[in-house]
């Protein structure tokens, strides 16, 4: 709130004057991007439930010839 007030009094407390010098301030927000920087899911990821748990388990150490 301060940094607002102190930029709004340089501009004599008159919004039209603040938005036509810092027009940035007013943007719209960026809509966040998903996943990594394409925009893609990350590498390495599995959307499918069995796949993810095998390669955690994987990961982990464990064999999967001992599932039931």
């Amino acid at each position: 709130m301060k940094a607002t007030r102190v930029i709004l009094d340089e501009h004599e407390n008159d919004v039209d004057k603040l938005e036509e010098a810092e027009s940035w301030l007013f943007a719209d927000a960026p809509a966040r991007a998903q996943g990594g920087k394409t925009g893609l899911p990350n590498a390495g990821t599995s959307s499918d439930e069995g796949k993810t748990m095998r390669r955690c388990r994987t990961l982990a150490g464990l064999d999967d010839s001992d599932e039931k």
